[in-house]
């Protein structure tokens, strides 16, 4: 393989610290490591998968972009080196659980990001960090403080590190009702997510809603069956299986495939997550999350109502607004069309929200972004000055106060899927210190890359 030039088009926006990939044909073996160099020959920490099945198989090489001023062109240099060495522990195939194989591959550009067939978790190489640190690893293959963003399944959670430090733990085990991620530490070192139920007894946190687990997906009306609230007659969401886990220099990934639970104990539906962290440096934290949900047990009818989420996150109790039981909440609801606090935000649609406010001595900041792809975009907003902040496009009757109380029902006919797909920032300061909008455009309107 010949070394390969490219250049990345920052375009109209500043790209603070942008992910960036870069499509390659599969060389054939031994397949050589790959490293990114700059104009000064300085290497960037870059990470590569390999992506599709047979003929469509091809390398997925990823990057992070940083200060690159909007209208600026900048050049890299992709070189091969050794061969890879073969992986000592791979992570396992799992076959899926429905009839829809396909994964949303969230953490990969067009023409990746379309759905595409299950993903081979090889790992092709992991320039920019150890050499010995694998792409894709298990628990036993785990050292102290690994570089870049790691991996470890540990007693029904997977815990998601930073550069040795956790960010957060998608806790999955059988106890737990429905997935979610708790704590998401922010750039501060502290977590901007509410620890009740889980830690109960924190000073100075609220008690309400004991559902509100962090950040989790539910919704309180499929086929008729409650999946938000917990308890007897309620559904749940049982997590079947992990087909992918990554870890590397610039992002961890991995794929969850769970199952929908009615109140009667039966598969209403199944869905495949792919969640990507990555590693952008001390000052802020990026998750992007896909979800497809599949009809693989016959039509499934997501109900009209504001309880729901695919995307919900409670967050720190500090960052609450103002509320009748504690009007001196200082926390800020911020959405792209200029709505300010719960009361203009609530229920309308804007294509990202920001809900921040003081953690510690220092304002943090959470923002959900909605990519134009996923279904009813721009999508509606449960957000609330006590602390909820979810995306929820179903709840058309709560928002508008039709009386149609199926106007916001989504059908998904037997066999057939849909796929929401979103980017969490957390970051420092309110929308506007966080730089929200620029940030927004990372994610819908990315840099120009192209390859020379």
């Amino acid at each position: 393989m010949d070394p390969l030039e490219i250049v990345v088009k920052a375009g109209p926006h500043l790209r603070r610290a942008c992910p960036v990939w870069v499509q390659l044909p599969v060389p054939p073996d031994p397949r050589p490591t790959l490293s990114v160099l700059d104009a000064a020959g300085a290497e960037v920490p870059c990470q590569v998968e390999v992506v599709g099945m047979g003929s469509d198989e091809r390398l997925a090489l990823a990057f992070i972009v940083r200060d690159l001023a909007a209208g600026e062109v900048r050049g890299y240099r992709i070189v091969p080196g050794p061969p890879i060495e073969p992986l000592p522990n791979p992570v396992p195939e799992v076959p899926p659980t429905d009839t829809d194989s396909s994964i949303p591959t969230a953490a990969m550009p067009d023409p990746i990001d379309v759905v595409a067939e299950a993903t081979s978790t090889e790992a092709v190489s992991t320039a920019g960090a150890d050499a010995d640190t694998p792409l894709v690893v298990e628990a036993e293959t785990r050292r102290e403080k690994v570089p870049g963003v790691f991996l470890d399944e540990v007693d029904g959670r997977l815990l998601i590190e930073i550069d040795g430090d956790l960010f957060t733990a998608y806790h999955f085990g059988s106890d737990v009702t429905r997935p979610y991620f708790h704590p998401l530490v922010g750039p501060t070192g502290t977590s901007v997510v509410r620890d009740f139920p889980m830690v109960e007894g924190v000073d100075g946190e609220t008690s309400d809603h004991p559902h509100h687990r962090g950040m989790w997906t539910a919704h309180g009306d499929v086929n008729g069956h409650d999946n938000w609230l917990e308890g007897s007659g309620k559904a749940s969401i049982r997590h079947s299986g992990f087909p992918r886990l990554v870890s590397g220099p610039v992002y961890g990934s991995f794929d969850a495939s769970a199952e929908w639970i009615d109140r009667w104990g039966s598969v209403a539906l199944t869905d495949t997550r792919r969640v990507t962290v990555f590693n952008l440096g001390p000052d802020e934290r990026l998750v992007e999350y896909a979800i497809r949900v599949s009809a693989s047990h016959g039509q499934v009818t997501f109900g009209d109502t504001k309880e729901a989420g695919i995307v919900s996150i409670r967050v720190a109790s500090s960052m609450d607004g103002p509320t009748r039981d504690r009007p001196g909440g200082k926390g800020k609801i911020e959405t792209a069309d200029g709505s300010v606090g719960e009361a203009e935000a609530w229920g309308r649609r804007a294509a990202w929200c920001d809900y921040s406010g003081p953690v510690g001595e220092d304002i943090v900041g959470i923002a959900i972004l909605d990519h134009p792809t996923n279904p009813r975009f721009p999508t509606h907003w449960h957000v609330r000055d006590y602390g909820l902040m979810t995306v929820n496009p179903f709840g058309l009757h709560d928002f508008t106060g039709d009386t149609n109380a199926h106007l916001g029902d989504l059908i998904v006919p037997p066999y057939e899927s849909r796929v929401f797909r979103y980017r969490i920032v957390i970051h420092r300061g309110d929308a506007t210190v966080g730089e929200v909008r620029e940030r927004y455009h990372d994610f819908v309107n990315p840099p120009v890359v192209e390859l020379r």
